[in-house]
């Protein structure tokens, strides 16, 4: 037995295992909630047709794309494209809604894996890495839903991995797909480019030869990635005739996105502010909200069912959109992490140091680079620019963040039970907040004083 057993144990097995049991966790919950209208009164209309969250926009879109016609053109088609295609196979079911998003959500933790254990160069801390982010509640619940998110973020990790193991090309088809699939991925493109303009700089010796190599980098690989995406886009204009050509399309996209303006009419920066229109009063938690473990945003309720049992509310069905102790780890990862790697790449654009490929420096730079492109950006994009912001947009740092946690908890003398607490803490958001809970469950909870 004891070959078998160390076998089973192996990082990479226990990878596989972890994904196939993330698979089951998502097909058991798949239909709930189911739609009680038919299709045809979905496209419409959303009352009582199942939808979970901003399936209400997608799914409408690619119901009346089965029909031929264009929608939802503000988004980019290939993730809609996915779930019509898998509608056309299997029926226009909750099944066929959100297979596309549980397949890739999925497989995300095994690309996750791969990129971690490139960075860190530690299978152990890789899989610590795929561990604490399969158990964010919030990742879980956007990679089961039929949405944009989970295939965009699955193409970006794919790509990341493939850039850095020197496949280019095809991490830059990785990336357009990324884009693709939701605009944002953009930010996560560019700054993955960039990371790798600083690695093939390594040989040059000149601060002025690595600049300008890397700004080459930049470009040639930027343009390889806008014509990708200019061939993605024509695709779709031509089948349902949306746009004359592409660039048109990418001129609507990028004027819907620059439109999406908040007014604070209450302002409480720089955490919250009240926007208020015809509708009513709402709260636009702005991004340092998003990762304060004391004062946080209010969890945002894609889907939430609640009844009356023993006098006090239950939830059966909880889709939160809700902050997990990862989300708080930021700070650790901000002090032990950013400093050095803000520090690699002024190095390395000097020509003092070169950026490393594996280990701590790399992880650092990585996450430097990373949480800029995918987080910091949207400081501006908010408090300048008053763009619309949502909690969820971290879902996208999260990968990354998970990666740099699992390298300072396991490579820098962190004591082996700070990693026991934190994964502890991890699985308890996860049991908590679980999206749909049976009876069971439930009286688990009361049994503890959790909230259920």
């Amino acid at each position: 037995m004891r070959p078998w057993l160390s076998r089973l144990t192996q990082p990479k097995t226990m990878v596989i295992v972890l994904t196939v049991v993330y698979i089951i966790l998502k097909l058991s919950i798949i239909n709930t909630p189911s739609p009680e209208r038919p299709p045809s009164e979905c496209i419409e209309q959303t009352a009582g047709c199942g939808f979970v969250f901003d399936e209400a926009h997608y799914l409408r879109a690619v119901r009346k794309m089965i029909n031929g016609e264009a929608a939802n053109n503000e988004h980019p088609p290939l993730a809609k494209y996915l779930i019509m295609y898998s509608i056309l196979a299997l029926g226009d079911t909750p099944l066929a809604w959100r297979l596309p998003s549980i397949v890739m959500g999925a497989l995300t933790l095994p690309v996750l894996y791969l990129l971690a254990r490139r960075l860190i160069w530690d299978e152990k801390a890789a899989l610590l890495a795929v561990v604490l982010f399969a158990l964010d509640v919030t990742s879980f619940n956007i990679s089961s839903i039929a949405i944009l998110d989970a295939p965009s973020l699955f193409f970006a990790l794919a790509g990341s991995y493939l850039f850095i193991t020197g496949r280019r090309y095809l991490g830059t088809v990785a990336m357009a797909a990324a884009i693709l699939s939701k605009t944002s991925a953009i930010f996560t493109a560019l700054g993955v480019i960039f990371y790798d303009a600083l690695v093939i700089s390594r040989s040059e010796r000149d601060a002025a030869t690595r600049v300008s190599n890397s700004l080459r980098h930049v470009v040639v690989y930027s343009l390889v990635l806008l014509a990708l995406m200019t061939v993605g886009l024509s695709i779709y204009d031509v089948q349902f005739q949306a746009f004359p050509h592409p660039f048109a399309h990418i001129d609507f996209i990028l004027s819907y996105h620059s439109g999406l303006r908040f007014n604070c009419s209450e302002p409480h920066l720089p955490l919250y502010c009240i926007h208020k229109d015809s509708g009513g009063n709402t709260v636009v938690d702005l991004p340092l909200n998003w990762v304060l473990p004391v004062g946080g945003f209010n969890p945002m309720g894609f889907y939430v069912v609640t009844v009356q049992i023993d006098s006090r509310e239950q939830h059966p069905i909880l889709y939160y959109g809700i902050q997990s102790p990862l989300w708080w780890l930021f700070w650790i990862a901000a002090i032990y992490s950013l400093p050095w790697g803000i520090r690699n790449i002024v190095q390395h654009l000097r020509g003092v140091r070169d950026i490393e490929r594996e280990g701590r420096g790399a992880v650092d730079t990585f996450f430097t680079i990373w949480t800029v492109f995918n987080y910091l950006v949207y400081y501006p994009l908010a408090y300048l620019l008053s763009r619309w912001v949502y909690p969820f947009y971290f879902y996208f740092t999260l990968p990354v963040l998970a990666i740099v946690i699992a390298d300072i908890l396991a490579k820098r003398d962190m004591p082996s039970y700070v990693t026991w607490i934190v994964l502890g803490a991890q699985f308890a958001w996860f049991f908590i907040y679980y999206p749909v809970r049976s009876e069971e469950h439930m009286a688990l909870l009361r049994l503890l004083g959790l909230p259920a």
